[in-house]
């Protein structure tokens, strides 16, 4: 061929493509971001993602006893796992804002849980299951209204600035100026863990304006930043609710539902464990229960294969109730674990110690259930790594083939498995005009459906005449029978 290099003797070509297979990546390691102020800074430095597994007890005895990081495995392994564990180990403080903005992290820096992003990099490990025990339960106060006393006059440009001692982050406002009068203030950060009153005063160029602040419940800042990891991650949130009251337990959760609330899986309340103490102490802790549901993820990922699945319907082994009693009651509705998961989208534990609910903190009734989440991430970190061969490849019909086949024989995997009930795909001439297609673009649509779980079993109940049928029918052989007993007697 004139086309190729000019060659004498004899050569191998590649000459033909076909679709790749699909690896799936592990989506059970379970990732924890807390303090550990005793551990070794060799092994467990700060602010460094570390792997390790469940079995290597000499390793594990380097975190040291204090911190959470120590107990947070003690309750995974007490579920009977030797699971995979990424650990993140973040600066001991004296307050608890202060502990709690460090496990936030600043997303610049890669601090805290902002710092999972680059575990992969580091540690060759995906994180799948992230948790930061007792660190998301806070209802945090924050600013939520700026009310004008005073307008003022002559302003053509005025700063508002907040003040409150001791709050981990000071709101944040900006003047809005009509005819020289600041009309009002627009809070751009509510601030986080507001323990006094808050103050504004305002600067500018005019004078006389003045307001009040009034403050309120806010979303816990650290299950955010954990859902907004998560997304990034493909991996999943467990955060601990309040343990308090089923109301102030919905109120934390209506706070955290929104678009990114598809990657959390929240648990409430906290549960109970036995625990020896410095080895003689034996006790009953009250302990969060994001690790013992972690544990109860990765050890239905490693029953059944993959991620696909719902964690729920396990009994835990490790614990020995929870911090309160959640009523339930089979084939009926009112009763408190309904109202959790229901109308909360909180899961919780029934009759102390089976995990009842699937559901996420999504707005998005599409992604409700968590099973389905994960099968989409599964499918989303999966088919890039396939589907890399082709990149920088010849934009051809052929490579655009191998590029659906590949993604087809994925899906067909998964609806053999049934997590996916069924997808289709087509190349839409519309999507993929010619000045997209000149710049390299390729657009395949891919429409499908991850598996639902079986959430409301209805059973219609009504009377059934018919019975009555087989019951004359029952009466008139049984008189039959008896009447030719007569008769031969």
């Amino acid at each position: 061929m004139a086309a190729l290099t000019k060659n004498h003797g004899v050569r191998f070509l590649d000459a033909g493509e076909d679709a790749r297979t699909v690896l799936t990546p592990d989506f059970s390691t379970i990732t924890i971001v807390a303090e550990a102020h005793e551990a070794n800074p060799d092994i467990f430095p700060l602010e460094t993602n570390v792997h390790l597994y469940g079995d290597e007890a000499d390793k594990i005895a380097q975190l040291g006893d204090a911190g959470e990081i120590g107990e947070t495995i003690d309750d995974l392994l007490s579920e009977g796992i030797a699971a995979s564990i990424l650990v993140r180990r973040v600066e001991k403080k004296s307050t608890r804002n202060e502990q709690i903005g460090a496990i936030i992290g600043d997303p610049s820096d890669r601090t805290g849980l902002w710092g999972l992003l680059d575990a992969r990099a580091q540690t060759g490990v995906r994180p799948g299951i992230v948790i930061s025990p007792g660190k998301t339960n806070d209802i945090f106060i924050g600013a939520t209204d700026v009310t004008m006393t005073a307008q003022g006059a002559g302003y053509s440009q005025a700063t508002a600035t907040f003040a409150s001692a001791g709050a981990l982050v000071v709101p944040t406002g900006t003047c809005v100026i009509v005819g020289g009068k600041v009309t009002g203030i627009q809070i751009t950060n509510a601030g986080i863990g507001i323990v006094a009153g808050v103050t504004c005063v305002i600067t500018g160029d005019g004078e006389g304006a003045t307001c009040t602040v009034a403050t309120g419940a806010v979303a816990n800042p650290a299950a955010l930043t954990m859902s907004a990891v998560c997304k990034r991650l493909l991996a999943i949130g467990i955060p601990d609710g309040p343990n308090l009251t089923r109301t102030e337990t919905a109120a934390w959760a209506e706070k955290l539902r929104r678009d990114d609330g598809r990657y959390l899986y929240a648990i409430d309340p906290a549960v109970r464990r036995f625990a020896v103490l410095d080895g003689s102490d034996d006790t009953i802790l009250t302990r969060p229960a994001s690790a013992t549901v972690a544990a109860l993820f990765a050890k239905r990922d490693r029953e059944r294969g993959g991620p696909y699945w719902s964690p729920e319907n396990q009994t835990s082994s490790g614990i020995v109730g929870t911090a309160r009693p959640i009523s339930y009651y089979d084939g009926e509705v009112d009763h408190e674990a309904n109202f959790l998961v229901s109308t909360c989208g909180v899961n919780t534990f029934i009759e102390g110690k089976e995990l009842f609910g699937s559901e996420t903190l999504s707005n998005d009734t599409n992604w409700r259930f968590i099973n389905k989440v994960r099968t989409e991430n599964a499918i989303r970190a999966s088919l890039p790594g396939a589907l890399r061969k082709w990149r920088g490849e010849l934009f051809t019909a052929h490579n655009a083939l191998m590029v659906v086949k590949t993604v087809e024989q994925y899906l067909d995997e998964l609806v053999s498995l049934g997590v996916v009930l069924g997808y289709t795909r087509y190349f839409d001439r519309g999507l993929n005009p010619n000045a997209n297609m000149r710049q390299g673009i390729l657009r395949i649509e891919l429409p499908h459906e991850n598996t639902p779980i079986i959430s409301d079993m209805q059973f219609g109940m009504r009377p059934y005449a018919p019975a009555f049928d087989v019951l004359a029918a029952d009466i008139q052989r049984a008189l039959r029978g008896y009447d030719a007993l007569t008769l031969a007697a």
